[in-house]
């Protein structure tokens, strides 16, 4: 053990000048020693190595050390001792001490810049504690050059969050005054340094935390809200001032209560919705705002600590999913297939329909692309970026067709969804709503479809609540309507409303020379779709179509080109791929022309013979004759007909 400085003197003199390294030496100063020579540093160097330093660079650490350096001074004021703050290598930042010791190590050039490194300086308790990583007190003699032996110095390393070296803090002072709690109390003040560092960088990260979530929750198209257990709003993003058009007023520390009037949001019962659809009256001007709402309660530890509420236009969570679940069109006058003057001049017709806001009437037989026309009308207006919702009148039981157009609320009726349900005016709010087959709609049901056409707006079954909609419509029919008014079956008024601007569609064997390309085109179309060869098509295969009646129109011809090419194996289609009732007269039914019979037995006997045709198979039959399967149900109890 080494007791005196003579002894740590005569140990430093054989090693420097004999290089003899006395087994006493503790391990930590011959193995500095050994790095010192290696590194060639001069023993006898009369000073430091100053070098050029940016302060700046280091304002952060300065600032944070300065109040503990102070502190670490005002201990050993007068004692002649100094705290010295260098940077991570070794060079001085700041020192802190008495007059006579500054001056002394100023003529050493032990001042700001210089470079105390173990590479430069050898043995020393700054280079050294940088070198090894661990607080390292050095003695007199043990200082490797002899300008620093008059000395003894305590230093500790000054890390970062993570652990990297970022500075020195040292303690330097006379070898007479040395003391084992020197080093102890750099230690201590070193630690409270990092300690400072890390709540400087915790508290940066929590500012940076709040950045990003106003940044994200400011960026979100949900109006977010926060509040805490009393209803105290914490905080509320720009899209919720937005929403509800609040002018830049500070919502924090205001009572929600104070702002909303509705109970569900304001109070802590319930504590959790999920899609609940509200209107929401905002004070104090008592707008109403109609709203998709979610309120999640906040925990900590099993303790809730406030509530979470998440605010949708319903307009816009409506075009959402309408756009997910298929409610647009797709269907534009680039696909509508046809050259024949008379379907030019409807598709003309439907055009100028577009360009209106006006209610469209489309009349034509079944399978003549009723809705195609509709989708088609719908892309080339102002509302084609809004939804087109569709729906079949005659598709639908008529005690089911009211909550589908007109939705229900909560308890309407047994089975009616929990929360209640939009119907499909309220999904098509902005856009298009297609009634197809029209004429099939109850005469209950036409006296609330006019009210809500007249008045834009619409209650929902078992409601109380008026609804405003901006709705286009556009029906379909297969009948006349005219003649369906004329036997009461249908709403003369609600007639005019709808035949603003009709369009009556020619059928099939009226515009014949459309038919070569209505085949290459759905040909071409399941080809590409097979990924198969587009076959030859021969002329006794278009001729046999041309002379066909077409009593499904396109519909028909679709689904016959689909099925002759499922059948075909070879490279080229002809009249032999066809099948057999393509040659047979299919509209006559096989009826004795020499019968005089009314109108209404030739339906019974068209019903009688599809069903034969059919082998009793209704909705082969409905679509043999070109008609819903509703309408031939209809006359099948008509006429009583039971198969």
């Amino acid at each position: 053990m080494i007791v005196t400085r003579e002894q740590v003197k005569s140990m430093w003199e054989k090693f420097v000048f004999h290089n003899e390294l006395d087994p006493d030496l503790p391990p930590m100063i011959r193995d500095s020693w050994l790095r010192s020579k290696k590194a060639m540093v001069d023993p006898f160097r009369p000073y430091g190595w100053i070098k050029e330093i940016d302060n700046e660079k280091y304002r952060s650490l300065i600032d944070w050390s300065l109040p503990l350096m102070e502190g670490l001074y005002s201990i050993v004021k007068g004692s002649g001792f100094l705290v010295i703050l260098c940077n991570e290598n070794g060079q001085l930042l700041l020192s802190i001490g008495d007059r006579d010791p500054l001056a002394r190590a100023e003529e050493i050039g032990f001042i700001a810049g210089a470079d105390w490194s173990e590479q430069v300086m050898g043995t020393n308790a700054i280079g050294t504690s940088i070198a090894i990583d661990r607080p390292v007190q050095v003695f007199a003699e043990e200082h490797y050059t002899k300008i620093c032996q008059s000395w003894t110095c305590s230093a500790a390393p000054i890390h970062d969050p993570d652990g990297r070296i970022i500075g020195v803090l040292n303690m330097s002072g006379p070898y007479e005054k040395v003391h084992s709690h020197t080093l102890g109390m750099v230690v201590s003040a070193v630690k409270a340094i990092e300690y400072q560092l890390k709540l400087h960088e915790n508290a940066e990260k929590n500012v940076m935390m709040q950045r990003f979530l106003e940044a994200t929750t400011n960026n979100m198209k949900e109006g977010i809200l926060i509040i805490d257990r009393d209803g105290k709003i914490v905080k509320a993003n720009n899209q919720l001032k937005k929403l509800f058009r609040i002018p830049q007023l500070q919502l924090e520390e205001k009572k929600i209560d104070n702002i909303f009037s509705d109970s569900s949001i304001c109070s802590n019962h319930p504590l959790h919705l999920q899609n609940q659809e509200l209107h929401l009256s905002v004070k104090p001007s008592n707008t109403v705002h109609h709203v998709l709402v979610d309120k999640i309660p906040i925990y900590e530890k099993k303790e809730r600590i406030g509530s979470m509420i998440i605010v949708k236009e319903i307009e816009k969570v409506r075009q959402f999913v309408n756009h997910l679940s298929g409610n647009q069109a797709k269907i534009t006058f680039a696909d509508m297939i046809g050259q024949h003057p008379c379907f030019i001049e409807k598709m003309n017709e439907a055009r100028l329909a577009a360009a209106t806001d006006s209610n469209v009437l489309i009349l034509g037989e079944s399978g003549t692309g009723k809705e195609m026309v509709a989708q088609a009308i719908h892309n080339e207006s102002k509302r084609k970026n809004k939804p087109f919702i569709a729906i079949n009148c005659g598709g639908i039981p008529r005690d089911l067709l009211g909550s589908e157009l007109f939705g229900y609320v909560d308890g309407a009726f047994t089975g009616a969804k929990k929360g209640g349900s939009a119907g499909k005016f309220e999904l098509a709010n902005g856009g298009t709503l297609f009634l197809d087959e029209i004429g099939e709609m109850s005469l209950e049901m036409q006296v609330l479809l006019l009210r809500v056409i007249q008045e834009k707006e619409v209650m929902r079954i078992g409601g109380h609540k008026v609804i405003p909609v901006d709705v286009r419509i556009i029906a379909a029919t297969n009948k006349d309507l005219r003649q369906e008014v004329q036997k009461g079956s249908f709403r003369e008024d609600l007639f005019f409303r709808l035949n603003v601007m009709p369009i009556v569609l020619p059928p099939l064997r009226e515009r014949k020379e459309d038919i070569p390309l209505l085949v290459r085109h759905f040909i071409e179309k399941l080809a590409y779709k097979r990924n198969k060869p587009f076959p030859e098509i021969r002329s006794d295969f278009l001729e046999a179509l041309m002379q066909y009646d077409w009593p499904g129109n396109i519909r028909e011809l679709q689904n016959m080109i689909e099925r002759v090419l499922n059948q075909c194996t070879k490279p080229m289609l002809t009249a032999a791929d066809l099948p057999e009732e393509i040659f047979q007269p299919p509209r006559s039914l096989q009826i004795k022309e020499d019968v005089d019979i009314s109108r209404n037995e030739i339906k019974k006997q068209s019903i009688i013979e599809a069903l034969k045709q059919c082998n009793g198979n209704i909705s082969k039959a409905a679509r043999y004759l070109g008609i819903s399967r509703s309408t031939f149900y209809r006359q099948m109890d008509k006429w009583n007909i039971r198969y």
